[in-house]
């Protein structure tokens, strides 16, 4: 017979070798019901936006709703490992151990098959959060309202950290974080009468140089800024051909919100201006927003209870992370606290082509939870 933790690996190694992207996660979302359905079948499946959905376990007695989240999605990077479960799905991998995420849900379900003692969990498997809107999403649709949380809960492992230990922080844990695109018109010329035309060639050059003097007024050793082109793109492979248009994408983020939106008034300003000398149109687009996670002082002081309760070190840190999470707009909304875990000091970092979840990581994670699973709900 099977035993829970081979199951739950097995669990994984699907999810890992199935990638969705966000805005994808169907088949993802389906199989994660079916492993509900078969081992731990909730009193209410609850359908969010989009694949997402809320599973939810009814307490022996009244108490307080706790939820924990998981994310759906795998990002557009191309799987390097060469494991017997690696992606099926060419230039689509796992590499934020999303699939690692569920799956600790997953373990937490099945500590859940006999009910809580008292209080409501749910379990949210939320999607699209690679592009910081699925929380958002599920937060206000309208079946939401079914499974109001009194606390909200989330983990992310962290390579770099030792296996299992807990890292927590009071307040900004993630940053908030801001994905703009800028496009520049005028008019193709031939390149050997550039002035025929109106190229925004060296207004994008411009503007770069300006992102970097922009992040130097608001970057300090207490309160980092960060200023990044991630994207650009102008012209055609012609020797003849002066560009009429282009554009250059920034990522802005920062751990206060407000420094984030002053960065941006400034760039956008600037871009402004410089496409006014250089005689080019210019349009602004959102492509992704996140707002701070913030994390409840009560929150942070059951996370801690929690981890020591599953024996597991905590690590307290001065400053939130850079990186971005959409949980953000549930700890906007609900008091609550997103931890991470650590995944071992040499392990793979996130994002990265050859990460892989730490199947080693899901015991003292789903231990974790489960604890939160009955400290909150008092």
């Amino acid at each position: 017979m099977v035993n829970e933790l081979d199951q739950l690996v097995a669990l994984r190694h699907w999810l890992h070798a199935h990638p969705e992207l966000s805005r994808q996660e169907s088949e993802t979302a389906q199989h994660m019901q079916r492993f509900l359905a078969d081992n731990a079948p909730p009193d209410k499946i609850v359908p969010l936006a989009g694949a997402g959905f809320a599973a939810v376990y009814n307490g022996m007695a009244a108490g307080r709703t706790v939820m924990f989240r998981a994310e759906l999605d795998a990002l557009p990077i191309y799987e390097v490992n060469d494991l017997p479960y690696r992606s099926q799905r060419d230039g689509v991998g796992h590499k934020c151990g999303h699939d690692g995420h569920m799956t600790i849900l997953a373990g937490l379900a099945l500590h859940l098959r006999d009910r809580p003692q008292r209080g409501r969990v749910v379990l949210l498997f939320q999607p699209d959060e690679e592009t910081g809107t699925g929380a958002q999403a599920c937060a206000t649709h309208p079946n939401f309202a079914q499974v109001i949380p009194d606390f909200v809960f989330a983990l992310h492992n962290l390579p770099g950290y030792t296996l299992g230990q807990v890292i927590v922080k009071e307040g900004v844990f993630a940053s908030a974080v801001k994905y703009m695109a800028i496009r520049m018109s005028g008019k193709e010329s031939h390149s050997a009468q550039p002035e025929t035309g109106a190229s925004p060639a060296f207004a994008l050059a411009e503007l770069t140089l300006a992102a970097r003097e922009i992040q130097a007024q608001f970057d300090d050793p207490s309160a980092y800024a960060l200023i990044v082109p991630v994207f650009t793109q102008m012209g055609v492979q012609s020797s003849g051909v002066c560009p009429g248009s282009g554009e250059v994408h920034f990522t802005l983020r920062a751990g206060d919100g407000r420094m984030v939106a002053a960065m941006w008034r400034d760039l956008s300003e600037r871009a402004k201006m410089i496409a006014e000398k250089y005689g080019l149109l210019i349009e602004f687009e959102t492509k992704e927003e996140f707002a701070a996670t913030s994390n409840a002082t009560e929150a942070v002081q059951l996370i801690k209870q929690a981890a020591k309760a599953a024996d597991l070190d905590v690590t307290t840190i001065d400053h939130p992370f850079r990186w971005g999470e959409d949980f953000g707009e549930l700890t906007q909304r609900y008091p609550g606290g997103l931890f991470g875990i650590g995944a071992g000091i040499d392990h793979a970092d996130l994002h990265n082509p050859d990460f892989d979840f730490p199947d080693t990581l899901l015991t003292p994670a789903i231990r974790i939870f489960a604890g939160l699973s009955v400290i909150a709900p008092v």
